[in-house]
């Protein structure tokens, strides 16, 4: 059985690519660049098409389609290329990998492919298809790869917004048969250190932030030991948030990150979103408007389906050194 991770030089990608390889997984990494992570063989593919992959897939094979646009900005910029790389080629590759008889194709979406009910704990089924660049095209590239009747399994995964260090993982991180991993200890990104800096010195100035809904997080290693359940596992044509139980809003991020206690303050929130409201009156539209709406996910299918169970929280995460 060989890994192929589409997309290795990204941010999960080249994560997965790690995690596979430090378990003892034979890993052929795919991407624009030169040079793979350690211990894979790489394949560049310095255009994304069909046509690139015509001899790439082999049977048994098991393929992470973790490339394309995941920036809502990016894809709103060049929408075109957002359903290029995030719904037409994976399709596309689907029929080379079925044609080489490789065993599943693994494809990573987003929660976002569906809005969610408002102040609802959403499951795989809630909600309605997204309509922007970058939800839109995870979507249909979902209903484009499971509508197929075809001898590989496909399977979706929706992870929540993903946190965490992408560091080397020690050697046998990964334990399949209980769907855990382990790993050393890691500084967070310099991005969530960034962070921790502003919202301290901001405490130390007003003890509340602006009121927010809550939001559903999960880390880059509970979702690396999702991906590895799903892949050895014997699913077909399912769906599968991945998520943490917990949820956040800006406030319990604040404490969490500040160790001191801050409050919401919907004062706050109501001028700082003075501005966006008078635009989306006018028109324009402006999704910062939807900071106060609640977006919540379950992982109770993969729970119960695999028995995959996380190990991390956002609060801890945000509380290390």
């Amino acid at each position: 059985m060989r890994w192929v991770v589409i997309g290795s030089s990204g941010y999960i990608g080249s994560a997965l690519c790690r995690f596979l390889v430090q378990a003892g997984e034979q890993v052929l990494s795919i991407s624009r660049r030169e040079f793979g992570p350690a211990n894979c063989v790489h394949r560049q593919v310095t255009i994304f098409d069909a046509a690139r992959f015509a001899d790439v897939f082999q049977a048994g094979d098991i393929i992470v389609y973790a490339a394309g646009l995941s920036s809502s900005s990016d894809c709103r910029n060049d929408p075109e290329l957002a359903e290029l790389l995030n719904c037409r080629l994976p399709s596309q590759l689907l029929n080379l990998a079925d044609t080489a008889n490789a065993e599943q194709f693994l494809y990573l979406s987003s929660i976002k492919a569906l809005r969610p009910p408002a102040g609802e704990v959403a499951t795989e089924e809630s909600g309605e298809p997204a309509t922007d660049p970058y939800g839109g095209s995870k979507w249909r590239a979902e209903q484009r790869l499971r509508s197929r009747s075809l001898g590989i399994r496909v399977n979706v995964l929706r992870p929540a917004a993903v946190y965490g260090s992408a560091a080397v993982y020690e050697e046998g991180a990964i334990d399949s048969s209980a769907c855990e991993a382990t790993r050393t200890a890691s500084p967070p990104p310099k991005r969530a250190l960034l962070w921790k800096s502003r919202l301290r010195t901001w405490s130390r100035v007003v003890p509340f932030v602006p009121a927010t809904g809550y939001r559903s997080f999960v880390a880059l290693e509970d979702l690396l030991s999702a991906i590895v359940c799903v892949g050895k596992s014997d699913c077909r044509g399912e769906v599968f948030i991945v998520a943490e139980p917990d949820y956040y809003n800006l406030a319990s991020i604040s404490t969490a990150a500040t160790g001191r206690s801050i409050k919401s303050s919907q004062i706050a929130t109501r001028l700082a979103l003075l501005p966006f409201r008078l635009l989306s009156v006018m028109g324009v539209k402006a999704g910062f408007v939807d900071v106060e709406r609640s977006e919540l996910y379950s992982a109770r299918h993969l729970k119960a389906r695999l028995n995959w169970q996380p190990r991390h929280r956002y609060s801890q995460f945000l509380g290390e050194e």
